[in-house]
């Protein structure tokens, strides 16, 4: 199955690159403001974002429409929770850092 990937540009971690993982292996790593097509594995259920220690929670391949995802920074778009939150982020809300959505 071929995907489109879209990663926002956005402020958080703007200068390093984000992995894609289907069923924990690596398959793309996703640069900042770019869109690239990416081949799911055959079989592939589910998908996962890292970066360094930080990941996002797992998604359900099945929930892809019409091809397209968006992987970005779960806090960044909200300003209140880009200056409060960070540290929990990066601790006990390690694997929600990231997050991946299903783009229409």
């Amino acid at each position: 199955m071929e995907i489109k990937v879209t990663r926002p540009k956005q402020f958080a971690d703007m200068v390093r690159d984000y992995r894609l993982l289907a069923d924990s292996k690596e398959i793309a790593v996703i640069k900042r403001g770019t869109t690239q097509s990416v081949t799911l594995p055959e079989g592939c259920k589910m998908l996962k974002a890292e970066i360094d220690w930080c990941s996002s929670p797992e998604f359900p391949v099945s929930e892809i429409r019409a091809g397209k995802i968006v992987v970005k920074n779960s806090f960044s778009s909200n300003f209140l929770k880009a200056m409060f939150l960070p540290l929990y982020y990066i601790s006990f809300g390690k694997e929600m850092y990231l997050a991946i959505e299903s783009e229409e």
